[in-house]
């Protein structure tokens, strides 16, 4: 059983602090699947790490075709030089 938090805590995510959450806010934190608790030899917490959850920054992004999307050609209701989408039935 963990000793109810009595101070400020220090929150982090790998080498930076994102807060120091109160008592309140770490029994929120505690019910999230990426908090990892670091304890003292008597079960005190010292601190949260906020682990990676759902990294998708190695994921290629979708770049598309932004000719087929885009246009640049005159209409009535589109300029000169201008850049619109272009509509679903263009």
């Amino acid at each position: 059983m963990l000793r109810p938090v009595d101070r400020r805590i220090p929150v982090t995510a790998g080498p930076r602090l994102l807060e120091m959450a109160g008592p309140e806010r770490v029994a929120v934190l505690l019910q999230a699947p990426n908090v990892k608790v670091i304890l003292r030899h008597r079960r005190t917490i010292v601190e949260l790490q906020v682990m990676d959850y759902g990294d998708s920054s190695r994921i290629p992004p979708r770049h598309g075709r932004p000719l087929q999307l885009s246009t640049d050609s005159e209409s009535y209701d589109n300029p000169p030089r201008v850049w619109r989408f272009k509509r679903s039935y263009d």
